[in-house]
């Protein structure tokens, strides 16, 4: 079944789907070519921004300038959840966003801690997405599957969408 959320709805169903999941591929494209890398989601606020931490001396934290597009990859296979996110990437520059964020785990790939100068704050402002959840077990999804190919029919693919926020 498709469905559509907008603005608010969308941020909501967003940080539903994606919230729980720590892990995304972090995807740009430079020189002609598809980049990817993965990242610890720091934060999905209220309204659908991605929040994450990076060093001012990765390739991320330098080649980050001003608005850049990226695709944020989640994928939960045990529970189903797929997410593609789409927007744009910027480093921003504030203290209270890094105290908000830093947690204990942050100190595992920032040894310098909140106060370390390299330490920024990358924000994706999220104008859509797409999902793809089913909230069926793998062993119903199995025989969902497997009745399809006996039967001739296409298997229930749980629910799918798109999330527009911007």
């Amino acid at each position: 079944m498709e469905k559509e959320f907008q603005a608010g709805d969308a941020a909501k169903k967003l940080k539903s789907l994606a919230g729980d999941i720590r892990f995304c591929m972090y995807t740009t494209y430079k020189d002609g070519r598809i980049e990817s890398r993965p990242m610890t989601t720091q934060d999905i606020d209220a309204e659908g921004n991605v929040w994450f931490f990076t060093s001012r001396n990765t390739d991320l934290g330098e080649e980050t300038s001003g608005k850049e597009a990226v695709t944020l990859i989640y994928s939960e296979p045990k529970e189903n959840t797929y997410v593609s996110v789409s927007g744009f990437a910027e480093i921003v520059d504030d203290e209270q966003k890094k105290e908000e964020l830093w947690n204990v785990m942050s100190k595992a790939w920032f040894p310098g801690g909140k106060d370390d100068p390299n330490l920024v704050v990358l924000k994706v402002t999220t104008e859509e997405a797409a999902y793809w959840d089913s909230s069926s077990s793998q062993m119903v999804v199995f025989f969902s599957m497997i009745k399809a190919v006996v039967t001739g029919t296409t298997p229930d693919g749980g629910e799918r969408g798109t999330l527009n926020l911007s």
